[in-house]
This record gives structure tokens, sequence and C-alpha cells, in this order.
């Protein structure tokens, strides 16, 4: 088999013995050319390289196109030549590609690196944590989210408070500037929806409405889990015995809605400023006293905890508690008169 010329040291050698003289004529013309492509490349390199010294934040707002965001990261100091930016961006065909965002640029970042994160929308995150937590009504979850910034005063109770109790209480991210009052509610809808399916909890709507209900209870009656169930289990009592549930939560809740509709939905309320004393003598669907059965919804939003508290309640005698002033304990009693006992006793009533 013949063998590749190429592939040869002899051919190699001798070739490159050839280039000698030219090599030598040339090397002042040569030693120019490698001087200025070194210079060309360091230029170039300070073109397009960012001379930035620390990291720069940079915000695009919606509708700014190429321009525009070639004289804001001029103006930021982030690139050094504008009309390389320019070019570069439609050398590459991203002038339509560059999205508004939060971008974070770090000293040292190269035009092509910059055009790269604005048109791909590498910008980032804009998120609000915020808390809910369990047992908030639509009047608390509504002045958190207003403490934010998220939403106007009175925007979520007075648009959402027919839907009390399906607002599931967690942790969340929301963006700032791409979220709704409408957008919200239906993020915390929709984790209710995931709990239920993570703890293999299916319920149909009448069902699941009278669970919330009994749970939002629970939630202002009971700090602990067993005493959730056992809560529970007395609600279960009285309701089997056709006896009015008596809790003053139910009462406070209801004072609350009717002051907030009085008020055109422009005032939220704080239940655990209303007196409840006065209010019993008030009918509404929510008294508890005056009516038997469960209020008409929820008066919360419930945890899970409170939830399966509902689902599996402690059997017992007990048809009446109370809780002591301090709040640590609850005491159950299965009769009126052991309940009145059990009032003059931790109550001093």
């Amino acid at each position: 088999m013949a063998k590749n010329p190429f592939l040869q040291r002899r051919y190699w050698t001798k070739n490159l013995s050839n280039l000698r003289p030219f090599f030598k004529e040339h090397k002042t013309h040569l030693a120019a050319l490698v001087v200025v492509s070194v210079f060309l490349g360091w230029m170039l390199s300070e073109i397009i390289q960012s001379p930035l010294n620390t990291p720069k934040e940079i915000v695009i707002k919606e509708g700014e196109g190429t321009y525009a965001i070639a004289d804001i990261l001029k103006k930021e100091g982030v690139i050094e030549n504008k009309f390389i930016f320019i070019a570069y961006t439609l050398v590459t065909g991203n002038e339509k590609k560059l999205q508004a965002g939060r971008y974070l640029f770090k000293p040292g970042v190269i035009i092509p690196s910059i055009i790269y994160s604005i048109a791909g929308g590498f910008a980032e995150p804009d998120d609000i944590v915020v808390t809910i937590p369990e047992g908030f009504n639509v009047w608390e979850i509504d002045k958190r989210l207003t403490s934010f910034g998220l939403i106007i005063e009175g925007e979520f109770a007075k648009k959402y408070q027919p839907q009390e109790g399906e607002f599931f209480p967690d942790t969340y991210r929301f963006n700032k500037e791409g979220e709704t009052v409408d957008t919200i509610a239906e993020k915390m809808k929709n984790h209710l929806n995931l709990k239920f399916k993570e703890f293999s909890l299916i319920f149909s709507s009448l069902v699941l409405r009278d669970t919330l209900t009994r749970a939002s209870i629970l939630e202002k009656e009971a700090r602990r889990e067993e005493d959730m169930r056992l809560v529970a289990g007395v609600i279960r009592n009285r309701l089997a015995k056709k006896m009015p549930l008596e809790i003053d939560a139910t009462v406070s809740y209801g004072a609350c809605l009717r002051k907030f509709i009085a008020g055109n939905f422009k005032k939220d309320c704080d239940v655990s400023q209303i007196g409840v004393g006065a209010e019993i003598r008030i009918d509404s669907p929510y008294n508890s006293y005056r009516r038997a059965g469960l209020p008409l919804g929820p008066i919360a939003n419930p945890g899970i905890t409170a939830i399966q508290a509902v689902l599996n309640p402690k059997q017992s005698d007990y048809f009446y508690y109370l809780s002591t002033r301090d709040g640590s304990r609850m005491i159950f009693s299965k009769t009126a008169a052991e309940h009145m006992a059990n009032r003059r006793k931790y109550l001093g009533i």
C-alpha cells in the first residue's frame, strides 16, 4: 500500500526547510503582523468586554427595543460601545427576541453573552415570598398581600370572600410585576387541590364545603392536633343531637362580614375586635347560638392538620369545651353542669 506523503517525516522536513529563506526574508513583516494581530485581538476584547468592576443590576421594561437597551447598558456602564452591541444584536438576528426583566451582569461579561442573556430571558427572579398562616381569613390574607404591595387594599376580600376556606395556607412566591389578585387566588386554590391529591383526599363539592367549614372552626378553636381532633368530635356529637354549636368564632366572622358589606366592601374587618356578647342577639347564617347546624360556610382557611382532624375526629362523650385564659389548655366536659363548673374554675365566671 502506498504511503501518504503528508504523513512522512521526510516530506515535512524537506518542505519546512524550503520555507526558511521565506521566513528569513520577511521576518520583520511577519513580526509586525503578529503584533498587529495581538493588538487587534486585545482591542476587540476591550470593546466587547464589559468595563464593570462590580456586579450591576439592570431593569429592562416591556417595549424597550435594541437601541433603547443599548442606551441603558451604556449609561449604566455595562458596555463600552453601544454600537457594537446594536450591530451584534442585528447580525445575530436577536433584535426581536430581547425580553423585559431584571438582569444581573458581572465584571468581565462580554457583549455576546449579554445579548444571549437578554434574548433568552434569563432574568433574575423577581419574586416576593409571602407566608399565609393557617387559620387566616380573607381579610387577614388581604392585609398580608397589601403589605407586600401585591394588591390594592380590600381587593382580595371583596372578590373572594364567597370562596373563604379554599385558599390553602402556605409560603408562596409571587412575582411583583406579573401577579394580579386573580392569579394569586388561583395559585392558593390550586395548592389546596394539590394537597388533597398528595394526601389522597377526594370530596364531592358538598362534602368539601362541609369539611372546610368544620376545619376552619378548628383553626380558630384549637392549637394542638390532639385538641383539634377532640373539638372535631364535639362538633360531630352536637350536630348529631341537633344542638346549636354555640361557637364564638362563627359569630365574630358573621359580624365582620356584615360590617364589611355595610361598608361597601371598602373596610376590612378584624374578628378579634368583635364583641360577641351583643352579636349573639343578632341573627345571621354564621350565628351558631341562634341557628342549629354548621354556619353558612368556612370562617377561615384551614391547613392540612385541621382538615385531617375533621376526617379523623376523636370519639368521646364530650359535648362542651373551653380554653383557659392563657390558651395553654383545653378543658372538655360531658354535661352542661360539668361545663359550668369548669367555667367557674378556669375562667372565674
